[in-house]
This record gives C-alpha cells, sequence and structure tokens, in this order.
C-alpha cells in the first residue's frame, strides 16, 4: 500500500469542510435569487437550456432510459384499454 495517499491532517479536513460550508451557502444564495420569483426561474431555464445547446447541440439527444420507460408506459396502457376498443 505503499502507492496509497497518506492520510489527511486535521488541517486538511477543516479546509475540506470550510470549503463544503462555502459551497453550500453560494448554492443557498443562488436558489434563493431564482426561487419563487416566476421570471427569474424562466430565465435560469432559458440559461441551462442555451448552455445545453452550446455544448451538445439541440434538440438533446433521445435517452434510451426514457424511451424505454415510455414503451413500458405504453404497453400497459394499451393492455387497460384493449377490452374498451372494438
Amino acid at each position: 500500500m505503499a502507492d496509497a495517499p497518506p492520510p489527511g491532517t486535521a488541517a486538511d479536513v477543516k479546509r475540506w469542510a470550510e470549503n463544503r460550508r462555502i459551497a453550500n451557502a453560494v448554492e443557498v444564495r443562488e436558489l434563493a435569487m431564482t426561487w419563487g420569483v416566476p421570471e427569474r426561474s424562466i430565465a435560469a431555464a432559458i440559461e441551462l437550456s442555451a448552455l445545453w445547446e452550446s455544448l451538445h447541440g439541440w434538440p438533446p439527444p433521445a435517452s434510451p432510459v426514457d424511451q424505454r420507460e415510455d414503451l413500458v408506459a405504453w404497453g400497459r396502457f394499451a393492455r387497460l384499454r384493449r377490452p374498451y376498443v372494438r
């Protein structure tokens, strides 16, 4: 186990905890800025969509998981509907 890094010191753990606290505070502040105000929420959604488009193109690729779940739901709906359709 000579390749394993040495365990962190108390100062490393304190630094990590402080960084986590700061990150949580920033996240709460950013959520508070967009939470509950429709205009800000819509603006944030548009910004996220624009970011996705710039990184990956638009429209986003189909998700195999979503497609599989849609097929399962459609199959169940068709099975429930079958007795009522002539």
